[in-house]
């Protein structure tokens, strides 16, 4: 057994492997890395090989701040495979930290795809990691199961939502799938929905560098809900392995009453059913929940709070009750002294998801 950085020429090896996981797994896909590489991110693809095989790994993405003030090296929904196996840990976490530290960065932050449990936390705390507060990908989620039937699945959703489903078609909304022409439009109603609901946008450049390197593959697929041929709201999902993911949504606000991202969401998942796919991330609700549920195993709460993602949330759960709670982030620190200052409590948890926004989008 070994540790080593893959190459081009077990790219297939490498995607099969994160294919197999139960999770959504385009994040450490090899693709994911060849995307972020546009943006200037170093990325290193480590990996466990047993004899001939990859049986653990984990896609390293580092990138500096301007002007070189910091680096920060960042594992995006993983590691994966058998990485939680006593003989494993050592070797890949070895591997992950001594790559970091010869980039001289000031934390190394890994957001596992494994579900919560205590097991997770305590490996990576055995290795040198801290918990952090927060994460840049969702750390709870709801997830639709798939593996139905479509006629099944539509029963399954709550009540308002097949109503809404429907309206929307008999009330003229339409459905297409977008193309590269329709990026600047979709980069509009993402930056009209950024404003509405207090987050930060992507840059154009970015979609485009996302766009060109999955929809060549078929992975990715733009949906854009129109209303008398006006492009209300739009939809970018994502499939790898058995698995989908909605990653992006966006709408003007104009023509609401009409409910359009009920039909373009049911459009995604009908996408993702035709192909193969087990499952359907709607990517993130508030933490309160995946906690709440995890912990109790309570019913969905209900909130009339609007604030992060407490303004999706109330659309997303009518879709699936099946709320997954990811283990929580972890940081292993090279710089005291920068992260503290990074996670001194006199800043805002605003300024500090501000923070985690800039590794995201750079």
């Amino acid at each position: 057994m070994k540790v080593k950085q893959i190459k081009a020429d077990q790219r297939e090896q490498w995607n099969t492997l994160v294919a197999k996981e139960p999770s959504f797994g385009l994040l450490q896909s090899w693709e994911w890395g060849a995307f972020k590489e546009q943006s200037g991110w170093k990325v290193f693809r480590v990996a466990v090989q047993d004899k001939e095989s990859l049986i653990a790994g984990a896609q390293l993405l580092i990138r500096s701040a301007p002007f070189g003030i910091a680096s920060f090296a960042y594992v995006p929904r993983g590691p994966f495979g058998d990485w939680m196996n006593t003989a494993v840990i050592p070797l890949l976490m070895g591997e992950l930290q001594r790559i970091a530290s010869n980039h001289r960065v000031v934390f190394l932050h890994i957001e596992p795809c494994n579900p919560d449990n205590s097991t997770c936390g305590s490996i990576l705390q055995d290795q040198g990691f801290q918990a952090s507060w927060y994460t840049n990908q969702p750390r709870a989620t709801i997830v639709v199961d798939l593996s139905q039937g479509l006629d099944s699945l539509f029963e399954q959703l709550h009540q308002k939502t097949r109503y809404n489903i429907r309206y929307a078609s008999r009330k003229g909304v339409t459905m297409r799938v977008g193309d590269e022409n329709d990026l600047p439009m979709f980069h509009r109603l993402m930056h009209i929905t950024a404003s509405r609901g207090g987050f930060t946008a992507r840059s154009l450049d970015y979609y485009r560098d996302e766009w060109s390197t999955f929809s060549k593959t078929g992975q990715t697929k733009l949906f854009i809900a129109e209303y008398e041929g006006e492009p209300i709201a739009v939809n970018m999902s994502s499939v790898f392995g058995r698995s989908a993911a909605y990653l992006h949504g966006g709408s003007s606000g104009e023509y609401a009453n009409l409910q359009p991202n009920y039909l373009i969401m049911w459009e995604a998942m009908r996408w993702a059913h035709t192909q193969g796919c087990d499952s359907f991330d709607l990517w993130g609700v508030p933490d309160e929940v995946g906690i709440s549920v995890s912990q109790d195993g309570s019913d969905l709460p209900k909130s009339d709070r609007t604030d992060g993602l407490w303004g999706v949330y109330r659309f997303k759960r009518g879709f699936s009750k099946n709320v997954v709670l990811f283990a929580s982030a972890h940081d292993y620190v090279y710089s005291p002294l920068l992260y503290k200052l990074g996670t001194n409590p006199f800043f805002s948890t605003d300024t500090f998801e501000a923070i985690a926004t800039f590794i995201d989008r750079i």
